[in-house]
């Protein structure tokens, strides 16, 4: 799973992710001492770190998704088998690959409709906002493909971690 294309998209994405984090930082600090010591609010200050939010969120939602973060409710599986365990596993990761391809359908046809609007206060394309719906969706998809081929490589070799 730790292909060369991996680690430098989960880099990049991480380096994306601190970026974000930093310019919501900058503009949060900003609005206050614009608000509170130069009596001069900005009026995009309050948008701008709500779209950053946004996509910060849905980009470390695929980064959950590649280090196996996201909930998980295993007490049942426990008692299983370890083949029993890898092969629910697998019928869940599907279902969640499913999920996540509609996922990606529906953003995508939100993103296109919502492409024309804009922002009250940055005049940004809301479609740019909504593009972090299917750009999540999509990573967290490749990362979740990727487990999914291990974990059928496991079944056929019988590993037992």
């Amino acid at each position: 799973m730790d292909s060369t294309l991996i680690r430098r998209l989960t880099c990049g994405i991480e380096r994306v992710l601190i970026v974000l984090s930093m310019g919501i930082a900058l503009v949060v600090f900003l609005q206050v001492v614009f608000r509170y010591v130069l009596r001069q609010p900005l009026y995009w200050s309050e948008e701008l770190p709500r779209y950053l939010l946004i996509w910060m969120s849905f980009l470390a939602a695929g980064l959950a998704q590649k280090s196996e973060s996201h909930i998980n409710i295993t007490l049942c599986l426990t008692w299983l088998p370890r083949r029993a365990q890898r092969w629910i596993h697998l019928a869940a990761n599907l279902v969640i690959l499913t999920f996540l391809g509609i996922l990606v359908y529906s953003g995508t046809l939100v993103t296109r409709i919502t492409a024309y609007h804009r922002s009250t206060a940055l005049q940004l394309p809301m479609g740019l906002v909504y593009a972090a719906v299917p750009v999540g969706a999509l990573l967290m998809m490749l990362y979740l493909a990727l487990q999914i081929l291990q974990e059928l490589q496991a079944l056929r070799t019988g590993e037992a971690a």
